[in-house]
């Protein structure tokens, strides 16, 4: 999946499922909780959403936080999941 579809798929997932207000276009410099104002409850939730909207599976052991730090970082950790085949079904 190329990246700005991923950028596209959380800024959706953002406005709709967590129903902050984002900018018609997120920036992979968008830091998460002071540019889009998420706090850790969003971000927890975000992250079942990004499982079930890009069917991949988080790690069970302990992620690293900087991996929520951005929109860029987020989505290199969605494509770092794709590309190991970590696939939920």
């Amino acid at each position: 999946m190329e990246r700005k579809s991923i950028v596209e798929g959380l800024r959706t997932m953002i406005v709709e499922e967590l129903d902050v207000a984002a900018p018609d276009e997120l920036n992979e410099e968008d830091k998460l909780y002071e540019d889009l104002n998420l706090d850790s409850i969003m971000v927890l939730q975000l992250a079942v959403y990004i499982e079930e909207y890009f069917a991949v599976v988080f790690p069970e052991e302990d992620v690293d936080p900087a991996v929520f730090a951005t929109v860029g970082n987020l989505t290199d950790f969605i494509i770092s999941l794709q590309a190991v085949g970590t696939v939920e079904r």
